[in-house]
């Protein structure tokens, strides 16, 4: 016995000794890792910057991505390193436009390189990055556009180079819009769910895929009045870029696959209808670059002396601007929820704290609400709104700048605004309510399961596993139908209209800036830099400087990006791995509040962007 005890203490010694050597050794190796990225930092902080150069260089202006206004961490850095999910590549709207419009009128660049059929952009976004390529090609400088797989908002903005290169086996698709839905209505059926719906505003189409199987006049029309005059002008738009005849672009689109049954390589189709110049491989492109902009090492392998968007963007000087004065902008960009803001996501609590810090701050004169949501949740829209209210309190003025998309909840938050702006494009409107509730009576009959028991009170008897009594479904869409009354007060109450007015146009109806205009429910049409300026003048501010609230980055969050980012580390993990990291990361909560009703106040197409 006293062999066998010897024997595994013997055991025991090594394998601890073993944990204690494995474990000093990590420990070692991180700290060695730590301390060479913390000197490398500071070692860096004393090498003076190598000027950028961009003497007859071309401007390579291919941003890969998302068009924002205003760029916000989407996940966590150490998410990113452990399930190799990596950030949305975000790009401000203002960024690549001063990127642009500084190209315009730079002797240095001998030209300027665009693809964008790599981002991902609204309308309203495409038009204004379009001007701007206009611009530059109006100001002597040679643009070139190139491109795999045109799309609309892509050919919207290559259309206005003086060379429009097509990859040989890509395809124009400027095809114009198409709004296609499924509708589930009999799927639920089907499984034995039953989906409720409570409306208030009968243009308020959102939650038409569960109670139809095809879509209503309604949609239709909403839809074709936003998108006809909208196609008209991308289309006049192009054609004039282009140097085109009326109609070309429409004739392409119609005649297509007719087009395609003679011709089957479809880039020579867009070549034939002169909506490109050049048809190309990628070696072909090369050597046309070659001969058209020989680079500096004379070598027909490589590609032109070029300069990067953010290279670039560096050697623009900002404007010095010590004002004591500012001008606050607070974005809204995404689909409205409680929490913090993440991409796609306007966090209420980080839009609140960021109304907080401008009301602290006296040197604040003025605040502009930037607008790029279609939507959300009531609750949190109107804490944003309240925290309005609060700066609003302190005789400062409001005034909100409407993006690409500001509708419902997007409307919402801009009711306490001394003025409104929209781009011609904006879409907005859709002043409407609706809430779902979805019952699973039919699917426990089905399944043979009974659900009995006792409850303290009468409004507890009641449950989403039985039928839905009728008391329930007047009280819920008594209640969407009071918080469509707020909605429509507040309008009427900012637009100085009377409620049937207002009433009269909101329903759930979807608008697009221009028309809103003519309705009155925005005061004027202009960018962010026109709701900047009248804000400066409701203020009476004759200099100011411009400052931008952004979200808090946690400290450990922003020095674990930082390491990685220097180091390069990547851990390679199982895809089964990862499938249970999200699961319990995201997906599995022990404790869940069940929200039964969720009244929201989306969009019309806010399927397409947010998915709840």
């Amino acid at each position: 016995m006293s062999k066998v005890q010897s024997l595994w203490s013997k055991a025991d010694r090594f394998l601890s000794l073993s944990r204690k050597i494995f474990i000093n050794s990590l420990t070692a190796i991180f700290l060695i890792v730590i301390t060479f990225a913390i000197l490398a930092g500071i070692g860096s902080s004393f090498v003076p910057e190598e000027k950028i150069d961009t003497k007859n260089k071309i401007l390579w202006f291919k941003p890969i991505g998302v068009v924002v206004d205003n760029s916000v961490s989407s996940s966590s850095s150490l998410d990113s390193l452990l399930l190799g999910t990596a950030d949305i590549k975000q790009h401000e709207l203002d960024e690549l436009l001063k990127v642009l419009n500084g190209a315009a009128t730079d002797e240095n660049l001998s030209a300027v390189y665009i693809n964008v059929t790599e981002l991902g952009m609204y309308y309203a976004s495409a038009f204004e990055i379009a001007n701007a390529v206009k611009n530059i090609r109006e100001n002597g400088k040679r643009v070139i556009a190139y491109g795999e797989n045109y799309g609309n908002q892509a050919y919207l903005i290559s259309s206005q180079a003086n060379d429009v290169i097509l990859n040989k086996y890509g395809q124009l698709s400027s095809f114009g819009f198409s709004r296609k839905r499924e509708y589930v209505k009999d799927l639920y059926k089907n499984i034995k769910l039953n989906q409720h719906v409570f409306i208030a505003g009968e243009w308020k189409t959102g939650p038409e895929p569960f109670t139809r199987n095809n879509m209503s006049e309604e949609d239709k029309v909403q839809w074709n009045d936003f998108a006809v005059p909208l196609w008209q002008k991308m289309t006049d738009f192009m054609e004039n870029g282009r140097n085109l005849t009326n109609g070309t672009i429409q004739d392409y689109g119609d005649g297509f696959w007719e087009l395609a049954l003679s011709e089957p390589e479809v880039s020579q189709i867009a070549l034939n209808s002169g909506l490109v110049d050049y048809v190309f491989t990628s070696e072909e492109l090369r050597r046309w670059f070659f001969e058209e902009f020989p680079n500096t090492e004379n070598d027909i392998n490589k590609l032109p002396d070029s300069i990067s968007i953010y290279d670039y963007l560096s050697t623009i000087e900002s404007e010095k601007n010590d004002s004591k004065n500012k001008i606050a902008i607070v974005n809204i960009e995404g689909a409205i929820a409680t929490g913090e803001s993440s991409y796609g996501i306007a966090g209420s609590d980080t839009i609140v704290k960021n109304i907080r810090k401008a009301i602290k701050d006296n040197s604040v004169k003025a605040l502009v609400l930037r607008v790029n949501s279609p939507g959300g949740g009531v609750y949190p829209s109107e804490l944003i709104t309240n925290s309005l209210k609060e700066f609003k309190e302190t005789g400062r003025p409001i005034v909100s700048s409407m993006g690409d998309i500001a509708a419902s909840g997007g409307v919402w938050v801009t009711t306490l605004s001394d003025e409104i702006w929209a781009k011609k494009e904006t879409l907005t409107g859709s002043i409407g309510v609706y809430g779902l509730l979805t019952t699973t009576e039919g699917l426990y009959d089905w399944a043979g399961v009974q659900v009995d028991g006792v409850s303290s009170t009468e409004a507890a008897r009641w449950d989403t596993r039985s039928d839905m009594p009728e008391n329930v479904t007047n009280a819920i869409q008594a209640s969407v139908d009071s918080t469509y009354e707020k909605f429509v007060t507040k309008v009427s109450e900012n637009r100085d209209m009377r409620y049937e007015e207002v009433h009269a146009v909101a329903k759930g109806r979807i608008w697009s800036g221009e028309k809103a205009s003519q309705l009155g429910l925005i005061d004027f049409l202009g960018n962010l830099d026109d709701a900047v300026s009248s804000a400066s003048s409701l203020a009476n501010l004759e200099n100011y400087k411009v400052i931008t609230y952004v979200k808090e980055l946690d400290p450990f969050e922003v020095f674990l990006s930082e390491l990685l980012d220097n180091l390069d580390i990547k851990i390679n993990l199982s895809q089964k791995t990862k499938t249970m990291i999200n699961f319990f990361s995201n997906q599995y909560n022990f404790i869940d509040i069940d929200e039964d009703i969720n009244i929201t106040s989306y969009c019309f197409e806010c399927e397409y962007f947010f998915t709840k």
